[in-house]
């Protein structure tokens, strides 16, 4: 499996590979539930010295040597803090949330984008179909102080029926092949798995696009490469709903790639062009998303 892996990979960019073994850096944000700029200075007088990233005033990075350390840090410890990957930030805040929106995050543990969305949103509605992973959630959104987010222990692929075009905004990360976090030997990838998270995705896909309100934006996400969970899901909802539109997305960053439209025997939509993947680079994990306006 792994010549497999690496021949997929390479085929969409070769740049993937090295990325994947070079983790040179994490990131965090401020967690503006509970704590403001000033906890970048009680951080400093541990000893940590954060560098800001140049798109947002609220998140920062650091050594990857220096993960450990921080989670005993007073500012992590007091939930002033968030440890989260840049890839997932700059996603989520690409969603434009507004100060009215309410936003669905489907298949939302560990519930990280729902507290991003909580700090800008109206009300978010966060679902997670399993039950230990719901709790979690749960008890991480009680931790950092957040009042305005809704959990339901349910299943994605169905809340459509019951909210119908309800939301101003939807956020799904879908359950993938985590190619992503791939860094060393192959041991639990195949394509099995990737063609069985691809099945599962189309389905979630086709539920947030339900419940997005007309004239609504969603973003759809993954952490892997595998363009039959990615581009194709995209050119599958292009074809299952005409009122569906690619956006554009402009981002801030070097370490992109538009959207693939050949891949083996298939071909998609030219639209999906406009679909962004991340390519692994320092503090950046591997990520596809892609943004979507419901017409």
């Amino acid at each position: 499996m792994q010549k497999v892996f690496e021949d997929r990979i390479n085929k969409i960019n070769p740049q993937i590979l090295k990325g994947l073994k070079e983790k040179k850096e994490f990131s965090f944000r401020i967690n503006r539930h509970k704590a403001d700029l000033e906890v970048i200075n009680e951080l400093r007088s541990e000893g940590f010295n954060p560098k800001k990233v140049g798109w947002s005033e609220n998140v920062y990075t650091l050594p990857i040597e220096e993960r450990k350390k921080i989670t005993k840090s007073s500012a992590y410890t007091q939930n002033k803090i968030y440890i989260q990957n840049l890839s997932s930030i700059i996603a989520a805040l690409s969603l434009r949330i507004s100060e009215n929106d309410w936003v669905f995050d489907l298949a939302a543990a560990p519930g990280g984008k729902s507290l991003i969305f909580s700090e800008m949103a109206k009300k978010v509605s966060a679902v997670e179909p399993d039950k230990k992973r719901f709790f979690r959630m749960k008890r991480n959104f009680k931790e950092h102080g957040v009042k305005n987010i809704q959990t339901y222990n349910k299943d994605g692929r169905f809340v459509y029926k019951a909210t119908g075009e309800m939301f101003d905004k939807v956020f799904l990360d879908a359950p993938c092949s985590s190619e992503a976090h791939i860094d060393g030997e192959v041991t639990w990838w195949n394509l099995k798995r990737v063609k069985r998270f691809s099945k599962l995705q189309k389905e979630l896909l086709s539920s947030a696009f339900n419940s997005l309100k007309p004239g609504g934006e969603m973003i759809y996400a993954t952490c892997t490469f595998s363009p039959e969970e990615n581009e194709e899901n995209i050119d599958f909802l292009l074809n299952k709903f005409p009122n569906a539109e690619i956006l554009e997305v402009n981002l801030p960053i070097d370490n992109i790639q538009e959207g693939i439209t050949k891949w083996e025997d298939k071909t998609f939509s030219k639209e999906v062009k406009k679909a962004i993947r991340i390519l692994p680079a320092g503090a950046y994990s591997g990520f596809f998303f892609c943004k979507i306006k419901k017409n």
